[in-house]
């Protein structure tokens, strides 16, 4: 797919501390955790991806390795499918006389995931300081 960056938002100055704290002290936990969400957000762009004659822009969908670059987490999620980007974002016709809209998957997906994160991540560190006795 294209380079276009989605973040999540959601962290008050709170959770954006505790987060820190438990990166800092315990990576690998917090690394299965941005896995997780990584999955989640393939889960839900699947399943917002129109079905075509083969599926295989369905079943294109991935999720990258993780890696920290300049204190921070990334991890794609992505789909190699040639044509991605024209179901996404839309494109015209052949002749150019028509366009067909975008499906806008991925922005769908990806606002599903954000709304939700808030709760997810409170949930998450609910259990994550029972477990560890904080």
């Amino acid at each position: 797919m294209s380079n276009t960056d989605y973040s999540f938002d959601g962290l008050d100055e709170l959770e954006k501390a505790l987060t820190q704290a438990i990166e800092k002290d315990y990576p690998e936990e917090f690394e299965k955790m941005v896995i997780d969400l990584a999955f989640q957000l393939q889960g839900e762009v699947k399943e917002n991806t129109p079905v075509g004659e083969t599926g295989n822009l369905r079943n294109g969908w991935n999720v990258g390795d993780i890696v920290k670059r300049d204190g921070e987490y990334y991890i794609e999620v992505y789909n190699n499918t040639e044509y991605v980007e024209h179901v996404e974002y839309g494109h015209r016709t052949r002749g150019g006389k028509g366009f067909v809209k975008g499906k806008h998957m991925m922005e769908i997906s990806m606002g599903k995931v954000n709304t939700a994160l808030p709760d997810y991540l409170r949930e998450w560190l609910a259990n994550f300081l029972s477990e560890h006795e904080m």
